[in-house]
């Protein structure tokens, strides 16, 4: 081994950006890359192919190696967004699209599982509600029209494709099984009776591995520019925004995640008692199911932010670079008093008021929280979002203690300690550097830190 110690990896494939960290086992974030993830549109809203999310996973790591130190690199983690799933055959090839967690093809078929298990069997099973539209009912769309998928095997998530792809065991992580309406939240086990009714093979759902245990070692297959990560250890981290909440430090009861990308999360973890009603949250549109946190529950509300703020944008005409906008300033003149409602452009008035909005209903969530767990202490806040002025603004007036996490890439970095653990190098998350923290009353890009996501971070 040389000198400065091992490295870890991690990577994020998002909805929008597919993104790669390197970390020190000190938790200091190196360096990062981050390239498109590539969607097909179609009228119901966009799908993939499974290969283009392994080519660009290969294109972000190849570029990170680059720019690596000369150090043992000991673990990969991967995380990704949920509900999108990924269909194999025997020899682990996809089949098939993978469809995005938002798209809404399988509308009716969830209106036929509503009527032929009960939404109330629903909720208490799988704790999710109504929202995203489940795994299940996708795949169930897709073996109905795509008779290409019909040779599957298995279903795997993203983040399980990808890591799978670089040599990892196929099994199924249980924060992500828990977004795919076919996994009984108590008891962690597959529900027979969803699966049935999707015309499935109980077979088609793998066994489930915990995020932060091995998943195997990296098998380079002699690709170009990825040697360096043979034989490391591979796990995948679990969904997305609860493998962001690892790697900002936040692993108590009393503290709430808030992860303000492409869609907006507020997540807790709660000890996983074994009397919860996995449905209670459901009223307050809170989702209970399996944290990344083994041994924990995850609660979740889920809101949509990004998808909704930057078609706006693009309404109002205004400029907007890594979620910060040209009618920034002039909503924040309104919001400090420094002018008045009719002396402010219209763009502005109609920006801060969106952006109040998207507060009040993130508060609510919080409130829900609050009365489902007990009290909350802190809320970290991450992601991409985090670094809009104005929505900082709010946020601290509006919420308890506000502490922004100066965190590039919280998603990339959990994914990198979670492989940390798998690989040995921390005995538990408890063990995992925590990062350093900022109270958020500088609107500056604190949670993004000063550099451009591409640019080194090494001395």
């Amino acid at each position: 081994m040389t000198a400065g110690g091992p490295l870890l990896v991690g990577v994020d494939v998002g909805t929008t950006m597919v993104k790669a960290g390197l970390i020190g086992l000190d938790g200091a974030e190196l360096a990062h890359e981050a390239v498109p993830t590539v969607w097909q549109r179609r009228p119901t809203g966009v799908q993939a192919r499974p290969d283009d999310f392994a080519q660009a996973v290969e294109e972000v790591l190849v570029a990170l190696l680059m720019r690596a130190p000369p150090r043992e690199i000991l673990g990969v983690g991967v995380t990704s967004m949920a509900e999108t799933a990924v269909l194999v055959d025997h020899e682990g090839s996809a089949l098939g699209p993978a469809v995005a967690w938002y798209d809404r093809r399988a509308e009716a078929d969830v209106a036929d599982m509503e009527a032929a298990l009960t939404r109330e069997e629903i909720d208490h099973r799988t704790g999710l509600g109504v929202g995203p539209i489940p795994t299940v009912a996708v795949l169930r769309w897709l073996m109905r029209t795509h008779p290409e998928v019909r040779g599957a095997v298995k279903v795997l998530s993203v983040s399980e494709w990808v890591v799978h792809g670089l040599g990892g065991t196929i099994a199924a992580e249980p924060s992500l099984a828990s977004r795919t309406g076919a996994l009984a939240i108590d008891g962690r086990r597959w529900w027979p009776e969803v699966i049935r009714w999707a015309s499935l093979p109980e077979s088609l759902f793998p066994d489930l591995r915990p995020g932060g245990a091995s998943w195997g070692r990296v098998r380079g297959g002699g690709r170009a520019g990825l040697e360096r990560l043979e034989g490391a250890t591979l796990t995948v981290g679990g969904h997305d925004h609860l493998v962001a909440a690892i790697g900002s430090g936040v692993a108590s009861a009393g503290q709430v995640m808030d992860s303000c990308g492409t869609a907006e999360a507020l997540v807790r973890a709660v000890p996983a008692d074994g009397v919860r009603d996995p449905a209670e949250g459901l009223p307050r549109g809170i989702a209970t199911g399996w944290h990344a946190l083994e041994g924990h529950y995850c609660m979740l509300a889920g809101l949509p932010l990004g998808i909704d703020l930057t078609p706006l944008l693009v309404r109002l005409g205004a400029s907007h670079r890594r979620e910060r906008a040209s009618v920034d300033e002039g909503a924040m003149a309104l919001l400090d008093g420094r002018v008045g409602g009719d002396e402010a452009p219209p763009a502005a008035r109609e920006w801060l008021a969106a952006l109040q909005d998207t507060v009040a209903r993130a508060s609510a969530s919080l409130r829900g929280l609050e009365e489902l767990g007990g009290p909350i202490a802190e809320v970290r806040i991450s992601g991409g979002w985090a670094a809009n002025p104005v929505l900082r603004r709010l946020k601290i007036d509006a919420f308890p203690t506000t502490v922004y996490p100066r965190v590039v890439e919280a998603g990339a970095r959990g994914a990198a300690l979670l492989a940390g653990k798998a690989a040995g190098a921390f005995g538990s998350v408890d063990a995992f550097p925590p990062p350093p923290l900022a109270d958020g009353s500088d609107v500056g890009p604190l949670s993004l830190s000063n550099h451009h996501p591409n640019e080194s971070l090494l001395p």
